[in-house]
């Protein structure tokens, strides 16, 4: 009788079926392995780039301090701005954008970044890195800064360049930007200053405004009848608050934080104003002078506004507009640089756009008169006399008094 081959033949089609998918997802498997080695390397590689050309925009900002710092060096000099090639560094635009020339850098078009060349003395640009167009500008639409726990105070000029002060009616005060964090915490304290273990987020903010008329004596500051000087304590709240608010008149800002000034009527000079914020760009925002009571400057005179953060533990952005009595925004000049840089790393572009501050670069404002650190009973008291008008060196002035 001859053997039956069926049984065999059904046992070798089915193994052939089950190597057949083993393959087919075995190949899903590996080709799923590959595509995603594939997507990770290229992402580290665009990540690369991205950094690289970070890096570059960031020399070009760096070329570009150099390059303010040296101009108004010139300026602080003597020079003027002919003189010092104003027009040379500030303006243009990205087809001939003017910081090469300024810097004598001698390239069409970009400029290359160099990098140390270990094995040899000279440098090279084999990582193909450049920045290809700084702009700088010395007139900006507002001044943006930063408050930390080691830069607690800015002092930002009013006056300075070309900005006519009697044309200024309100200032508008903006702080704790979307970069800095969108979580609000302890906004309800009915108007009180949170203690040490529940600080605000945003920050509360110490402003102070300061007016000098052209002709200025320290007795202006004498606290029984200047309305030189200003300072307010802006506590946020939470926008429901009914208590909040988003502006304050030239009548509330010349009474703030001076006791002595205050009159019958007038709340309590020196509590804190609860400033009404929300989730926008700038997370709280109040306006320093109103249609009925604008900002009154002296003819003539400067002014400065000094913004302070008295609980050093948050970082915040600020911005200070300057606007007319229609609302018109009034620019700065002088005052801050901004400084738009496009950096290059292969074929991937980044850009950053900073601000410069070089009105105070050779004569920095001092961050405190008087810091003392340690326990809460360690206290300082001490007293001090100025001259009411003179003293010499051969010995006081006879009218030389205590304010």
């Amino acid at each position: 009788m001859k053997p039956s081959t069926y049984s065999s033949t059904k046992k070798g089609v089915a193994s052939l079926y089950v190597v057949i998918f083993a393959t087919i997802l075995f190949g899903v498997i590996t080709l799923s392995f590959i595509r995603i080695i594939l997507s990770e390397s290229n992402q580290s590689s665009n990540d690369d780039l991205s950094q690289s050309a970070y890096d570059s925009a960031l020399a070009g900002v760096e070329d570009a301090k150099i390059a303010v710092n040296r101009y108004y060096k010139c300026v602080n000099d003597g020079g003027t701005p002919d003189s010092c090639r104003f027009n040379e560094l500030f303006g243009g635009d990205c087809d001939d954008f003017k910081l090469k020339g300024y810097l004598g850098y001698d390239y069409e078009g970009e400029v290359l970044i160099q990098e140390s060349n270990t094995s040899a003395s000279s440098n090279n640009n084999n990582s193909d890195q450049a920045y290809t167009c700084v702009i700088l500008s010395n007139i900006v639409s507002d001044y943006r800064s930063t408050l930390t726990s080691d830069t607690r105070t800015r002092v930002v000029p009013l006056g300075i360049g070309a900005t006519d002060l009697n044309k200024v009616k309100s200032i508008e005060f903006r702080w704790y930007s979307e970069i800095n964090g969108t979580e609000f915490k302890n906004l309800n304290h009915n108007g009180s200053l949170a203690n040490i273990n529940e600080a605000t987020t945003p920050p509360t903010i110490s402003l102070t405004l300061l007016k000098t008329p052209a002709n200025f004596s320290i007795s202006d500051f004498n606290n029984s009848t200047s309305t030189n000087y200003s300072t307010m304590i802006l506590l946020p709240s939470d926008e429901n608050n009914g208590n909040a608010i988003t502006t304050l008149s030239q009548n509330e800002i010349s009474l703030a934080g001076n006791s002595d000034k205050s009159t019958n009527g007038v709340p309590d000079a020196n509590s804190p104003y609860q400033i009404k914020c929300t989730h926008s760009e700038f997370a709280c925002s109040v306006t320093l002078g109103t249609s009925t009571s604008p900002l009154v400057f002296d003819a003539g005179g400067n002014a400065m506004l000094v913004v302070s953060l008295p609980y050093g533990d948050i970082v915040t952005d600020f911005a200070v507009t300057l606007k007319d009595a229609e609302g018109n925004i009034i620019p700065f000049e002088n005052v801050q640089v901004s400084v738009d840089s496009t950096g290059r790393a292969n074929q991937l572009l980044r850009r950053v756009e900073t601000r410069l501050d070089p009105a105070d670069i050779f004569f920095p404002y001092p961050q405190y008169e008087v810091e003392l650190s340690g326990t809460d009973e360690e206290s300082l008291l001490k007293y001090y006399w100025i001259t009411a008008n003179c003293w010499t060196d051969k010995g006081t002035c006879a009218n030389n008094g205590r304010l």
